[in-house]
This record gives C-alpha cells, structure tokens and sequence, in this order.
C-alpha cells in the first residue's frame, strides 16, 4: 500500500477543518483578522489576550441581548473570556469597519429611566441619567465613566476595547469622578449604543500570530497603518510556528516508515 504525500494530506485536512469551523461559525469567512491594539493588555505578545496579528473565530449569536454575556453581567457571575469579564464581539461600526471589542453592558430605558442589565446595586456600578461608572476595571484597574445622557431611549450594547481603558489620556480623565471616558459610544468609534442588528457574531478562540501575514500584505498595499503595534515577539513566534508546520509538512514520511516497514517484512 501507497503513502499518500504528506502535503496531500496536509491539504486535506485543511479544507476539511475550515469548513468544521464555518459550519460551526454560521458564518462566511468564520475568522477575522485582528488589525491594531484596542484589545491587548501589554506591548508583549500575552496568551488568552486577542492581540494585533491574531485570527479570531467569529461565531453567529442569535438573539444577542439575551445571549452575550456583558462585562457587568460577568463580573457578578465571574465569567470571562480573553482574561477579562464578559463576551467580546464583532460589530459593524461608521466607515465600513468591523470592530472587536468587549461588550460591557446593556442599555435599555424605562419611562425615560436608564437600565443596565444584570446591575443591581453592586458596589462598583453607579447608574445615572447622564452616566454609568463603573470601578476598577480591566487589567489596568481604572474607573469607567460612560456618558448616556445623549442616548435617551436608545437602547443596545456598550462596548469598549481592554486596551484603550488602560491607556486613555488625561484628557478623558474625568476628575470629578475619578473616572475614564473609553466607551466606543463616547471616543468617536460608534455614535449609538451598538444594536443587535450591528453585531457580526462573538469572538471564540483564535490562532496566534498568522493574521500578520494578510496584515503585511495589506501594508505593502497600503491598507494597514497599525504596524507599530503588533506585540513584541509575535514575527518570532510566527517564524518559529511556520518552520515547524512546515517541517512537519515535508517531513519524508513514505521513506522513513517505508523503510521501517520493510525492515519489520524482513525479520
């Protein structure tokens, strides 16, 4: 009997995993590539941290408000994903841009009140009808201060990159309340709580360092302005990752076990 060559075999596997996961995805393609910061908690490639370079499987949520997990609604039940509370999602934002951030908590109005989902009464939630703060969030462990007044009776999700919390400039350093302002909602990203409607799907799992690839090539064309902030060590792991992958492809396995087989026949 015949060994089929390694690369066939490579090949096959390939098309058969890629389309499990769309299947399972419910959507096409089920991966997006993840193009600057927002998300990272250093400036070193971390695991279980979605950073710049990184692919991540996207996955089809129906009925969002009732299925994403919120960071308020994770943090009581002390659910997380990424290393921090809650579900982080892809949604569809002003000019074309799909954006993957965590969904922090759910906004809806009542007789002109403001709800947030899963508060209630918690020590590190102060709900208003100009603003939500909430108290010592993220791996940099700052006060968020999200603005609502403007959104009177619209309801959706509030969402917010890790990293842009962590890094956020004195000049969204609200003194009063000791509070950043870093909701998507708030900097320019989104002008409305983000709807059902905009959300792509959720982020589950990834695979490190590969996206980087369609991110150069994207940078020779021009495309891609977020080079200076791919994780320190990301192209070794990749170099590294891709030598062994293909070791593994051209590795002459018909003569190595062929040759054991024959052997074997021998004795």
């Amino acid at each position: 009997m015949k060994f089929v060559s390694a690369p066939v075999i490579a090949v096959i596997i390939i098309i058969v995993v890629f389309a499990g996961v769309t299947v399972y995805s419910g959507i096409f393609p089920p991966a997006s590539v993840v193009e600057s910061q927002s998300m990272q908690h250093s400036d070193n490639w971390e695991f279980g941290v979605i950073n710049t370079g990184d692919v991540v499987l996207v996955k089809k949520i129906n009925n969002p408000v009732k299925n994403i997990v919120t960071y308020v609604q994770g943090r009581q039940t002390d659910f997380k994903t990424y290393s921090d509370y809650g579900n982080v999602i892809l949604y569809n934002a002003p000019g074309n841009l799909v954006v993957i951030h965590r969904a922090m908590f759910y906004l809806s109005w009542s007789n002109g009140n403001p709800v947030v989902a899963h508060a209630d009464n918690q020590s590190w939630i102060t709900v208003t009808h100009s603003y939500v703060l909430l108290k010592d969030v993220g791996y940099a462990h700052r006060n968020l201060v999200v603005y609502i007044g403007g959104f009177t009776n619209q309801s959706g999700f509030i969402t917010m990159g890790d990293h842009n919390l962590a890094t956020a400039s004195p000049f969204f350093y609200n003194s009063t309340l000791k509070a950043y302002v870093a909701a998507d909602e708030n900097v320019g990203i989104m002008n409305h709580p983000v709807l059902p409607s905009d959300i792509v799907g959720e982020a589950q799992g990834l695979l490190p360092w590969f996206g980087l690839i369609k991110l150069n090539i994207m940078r020779l064309q021009g495309t891609w302005n977020y080079a200076n902030e791919v994780p320190n060590h990301s192209y070794e792991y990749l170099a590294l990752t891709t030598i062994v992958i293909v070791g593994l492809v051209v590795f002459p396995y018909s003569k190595v076990f062929g040759k054991e087989k024959r052997k074997n026949n021998k004795k």
